[in-house]
């Protein structure tokens, strides 16, 4: 009794040390103190993963469920109470194909490294043979393609985050010239750049926030040699991955991310005959999603082992997409015209296109077998195609408002161009 309350003199903070447990700690005496209790609510949307929400949001449609759940995994990796010796997140993402679980991918490498190419790709269908995963791992030294760096090398993992932590250097450095600094102050922060793309310590006990180095998608799992997914083990539950010459790449500050269609068919049966990716709201009532869910991981434990089905973080189920959904693709397809029209063509277009104009173009892009990818494919076919005539016949010029508009089963082109007056200067 006389040593615990020494430790606790010794050590007023009521954090149990190393070696200690809560119990030995002396608590303080509140009996003389004005004490106050708040019900704390779980939120999960909070400041640091505010960016990605938005992102999500603006980028995929109608998966709001999982959409929450990945930013409220990602917002848990952040509070500093995460398992340091595993990756930062771990999702498998499963549904039908053509309904955004790639496209989540792209929006977290754009939300939090700038780009929706900032990640590394693993496309599963080149592993589909065990010869092939070397492409992957490396070989071993003595054996053909050892000298050939591995696609999972920890150089290209860092490769986005680098690229980033360069840009910023150039950029500081870029400000302190304008400033009238010296080289000297120029290159300590050129060392402090290197200490944090080596993984310096600095930032930790700084007492900043663990940054995500690289995101990492496997895009359709199951086609992968069950190798790979044996590969995936250490990756999932150590963070790390020993490849064929026998260096390690650290995955402990990655997101990683597995997309797999398994259970497609199933959801398919219970949504009544509508097929992959698509269901009209019209239609009888579909069943609960959570039976839809039920049904499609009872299809991924039929396909994978439960040692790696074990070892997720989050398995987030999408859902299939309705009419309402594929009218937000739609105006996310058009306001990537307009920004194609600006940055490629140097044009700066506005294309206005009317109600029963896009309810023509969604139903001629409407495949219940492929969900919402058809509708890029329409979309490029009646729109972008004639858009792209017009310009290289140049009877489109900077500025012009061009409205689409319904004719039966056609679309019509008018264009609105505001003429300058002769005299005008």
């Amino acid at each position: 009794m006389t040593e615990r309350k020494q430790f606790a003199t010794a050590v007023p903070s009521t954090i149990p040390q190393r070696g200690h447990t809560a119990t030995d700690l002396q608590l303080p005496d509140r009996t003389s103190e004005n004490r106050s209790r708040t019900l704390l609510q779980d939120i999960c949307l909070i400041k640091p993963t505010r960016a990605l929400y938005d992102v999500l949001r603006r980028r995929v449609a109608g998966q709001d469920d999982a959409i929450d759940a990945l930013v409220c995994s990602y917002g848990r990796s952040l509070s500093g109470l995460r398992d340091t010796g595993r990756p930062l997140l771990t999702a498998l993402l499963l549904g039908p194909t053509g309904v955004g679980k790639t496209e989540t991918a792209r929006a977290v490498a754009e939300a939090l490294h700038g780009s929706d190419k900032a990640m590394v790709r693993v496309n599963c269908e080149e592993y589909a043979h065990s010869h092939q995963i070397a492409k992957l791992l490396g070989s071993p030294p003595g054996y053909v393609g050892h000298d050939i760096e591995p696609l999972l090398s920890q150089r290209h993992l860092d490769r986005a985050y680098v690229d980033r932590l360069r840009a910023r250097d150039e950029h500081r450095r870029a400000a302190l010239k304008d400033a009238g600094q010296t080289e000297r102050d120029q290159g300590r922060y050129d060392v402090l750049a290197l200490k944090e793309a080596a993984g310096s310590d600095a930032g930790s006990q700084a007492g900043r926030l663990p940054a995500c180095r690289s995101i990492v998608l496997f895009d359709e799992i199951e086609k992968a040699h069950p190798a790979v997914w044996n590969a995936l083990l250490g990756i999932l539950e150590e963070g790390t991955l020993t490849l064929g010459d026998n260096s390690t790449t650290d995955f402990t500050d990655s997101i990683v991310l597995l997309t797999s269609n398994v259970g497609s068919h199933e959801m398919s049966r219970l949504l009544g005959g509508r097929q992959l990716g698509f269901s009209n709201a019209d239609e009888s009532a579909p069943p609960p999603q959570e039976e839809l869910r039920e049904a499609v991981l009872a299809a991924a434990r039929k396909t994978f082992p439960t040692e790696f089905l074990n070892r997720f973080d989050d398995m987030l189920v999408f859902r299939s997409l309705e009419r309402r959904h594929l009218l937000e693709i739609f105006d996310k397809f058009l306001a990537e015209i307009h920004d194609r029209a600006v940055r490629q063509v140097g044009i700066p277009l506005l294309v206005k296109v009317s109600r029963r104009a896009r309810d023509l173009i969604v139903d001629e892009g409407i495949d219940p077998r492929y969900g919402a990818r058809p509708l890029r494919r329409t979309i490029e076919r009646m729109l972008v195609d004639p858009l792209s005539r017009f310009i290289a016949a140049e009877r489109l010029r900077p500025g012009d408002i061009v409205e689409v508009r319904r004719n039966g089963d056609e679309l019509r082109f008018l264009r609105d161009r505001v003429e300058k007056a002769r005299g005008a200067a």
